[in-house]
């Protein structure tokens, strides 16, 4: 396996890199989680700095004047680089690392998971909306969503949007799937009886559940549902 353990960015920076990748993350920002899951599906060699968003260190601000998180430094000749946007940095990982590709080789296939992750905005929208009035459950924004996925995974035909394994379009929205769970703390009945709604969509998640890739960077739904129950609202920003 090629996890490092995870540091803390303290108010030095980190020294340059040799033979591996770094990344900056904020624990919890599903974003981040994106970016740990490709790296762990590529099996790239990485290290994890910690972040806290309400005291970042001035060198990281003077590096990253837009304060994006996450994101991954890269050694090059030109001396280490920076990219942003966890989308931007999944791509360069597959296209890097070509072992285990991740997206499809059919480009028209390739084009259909990037609209689909665009169209998981809205889920991320309703996540906001119910985690922000106290979990309340049910927002529509969710469930139209996850209609929209369970009839693309019938019409597909196969365990994974990726087909027989874990894919980009899997990954990419698993993070915040993964943190839907926590509605199961909240209502277990409720929350069982709308898996009953989108029934490939819920076999699919209890699939992804098992990855092993998936299982090195998850949390439970009770370990979710404390946490957004104390976050500080004024940086939920970094962490949905």
């Amino acid at each position: 396996m090629a996890y490092y353990p995870h540091r803390t960015a303290g108010p030095t920076p980190p020294p340059p890199l040799t033979d591996k990748l770094r990344l900056y993350h904020v624990d919890m920002n599903p974003y981040g989680h994106r970016v740990l899951l490709i790296l762990e599906a590529k099996r790239a060699k990485y290290e994890v700095y910690r972040l806290d968003p309400l005291n970042l260190p001035q060198w990281f601000k003077t590096k990253n004047p837009r304060l994006k998180i996450p994101v991954l430094e890269i050694p090059t000749d030109q001396g280490d680089k920076y990219l942003f946007e966890s989308v931007v940095i999944c791509d360069y990982l597959d296209e890097k690392y070509p072992r285990n590709p991740l997206h499809s080789r059919d480009p028209y296939v390739k084009a259909q998971d990037r609209l689909l992750i665009e169209r998981f905005n809205e889920l991320i929208k309703g996540s906001l909306e119910c985690f922000d009035t106290n979990f309340a459950f049910g927002g529509e924004q969710i469930f139209q969503t996850l209609d929209i996925f369970e009839k693309e995974l019938a019409s597909r035909g196969t365990n994974y949007f990726g087909g027989h394994s874990p894919g980009m379009l899997d990954y990419m929205i698993w993070p915040w799937v993964e943190r839907l769970y926590l509605l199961r703390c909240v209502n277990e009945r409720k929350f069982d009886e709308k898996r009953t709604l989108f029934p490939n969509f819920a076999d699919w998640g209890d699939q992804m559940q098992l990855d092993d890739v998936v299982k090195r960077h998850s949390n439970s739904p009770s370990e979710y549902f404390a946490y957004y129950r104390n976050a500080r609202t004024h940086s939920m920003g970094y962490y949905l």
